[in-house]
């Protein structure tokens, strides 16, 4: 077992080096677009493929929206305005089993401010698919259990901090997130190739105000949350020192 591990770590390791980051940009006067991902994500053909596929798309819809806005800009007298579109997609470790990204979506279509949304992917190479963290573990409701509790109570310190110690009058930006709204990925930190935390982003909104920006929380990976996960995806997890 140990060494099939070592082989496929091997080949990960190989196929990485010989691919590298990709990143389209296609300007125009009515609209400057960006769309990127890393080598580990272009060594893989199948994440290769979709994000190929999703940029297309997203290009075509942004391009349509951009022209149509350049028509509202110019009875605007803003004829100089053009739209925005950069999905960019990053690396937040990775294992033999699993490639853990995590992207930031900005876009500007004419409005108050630019929009800044985070998403998180977790591909397992073993299935040739994408899956969530919570499947990782052995119960549904063992992920929540292990690691609810010290994300709300970190995202409520940071809250405090950000807001000067003040309480906002809004219920929505005080409650804690479901996790289904948040871009949930695991972390290598040092790049050993076994995750060490968890980062928790909630987007722009999500925990607060537009004004605050987003939330982003590391839950440090411990001896119980590895003990709850599958056995399969032990190998990929080390518990953080405290």
């Amino acid at each position: 077992m140990k060494r099939a591990l070592l082989l496929v770590a091997a080949l990960v390791c190989i196929g990485a080096a010989a691919a590298r980051p990709v990143k389209i940009e296609r300007n125009s006067k009515a609209l400057e677009f960006t769309y990127a991902w890393p080598a580990e994500a272009a060594a893989t053909a199948a994440l290769d493929r979709r994000f190929r596929a999703d940029m297309a798309k997203a290009y075509r819809q942004a391009l349509a929206t951009a022209r149509e806005d350049q028509k509202i800009y110019r009875e605007q007298r803003r004829a100089d305005m053009q739209d925005f579109y950069s999905m960019v997609w990053t690396t937040a470790g990775e294992s033999p089993r699993l490639l853990s990204l995590q992207s930031e979506f900005g876009t500007f279509t004419g409005g108050a401010h630019p929009n800044t949304s985070y998403d998180a992917l977790l591909w397992d190479r073993k299935r040739g698919a994408p899956v969530t963290v919570s499947s990782l573990f052995a119960s549904a409701t063992a992920f929540a259990a292990a690691t609810r509790t010290t994300y709300c109570k970190a995202l409520d310190a940071e809250r405090l901090k950000r807001r000067e110690g003040e309480k906002l009058d809004l219920p929505e930006f005080n409650a804690c997130p479901k996790y289904s709204d948040l871009a949930i990925a695991p972390v290598d930190s040092n790049r050993n190739g076994r995750f060490d935390a968890i980062d928790f982003v909630a987007s722009p909104y999500l925990a607060g105000p537009y004004v605050e920006g987003e939330y982003a929380i590391s839950v440090p990976v411990t001896g119980r949350l590895i003990a709850a996960l599958k056995p399969e995806f032990r190998g990929s997890f080390e518990a953080q020192r405290q």
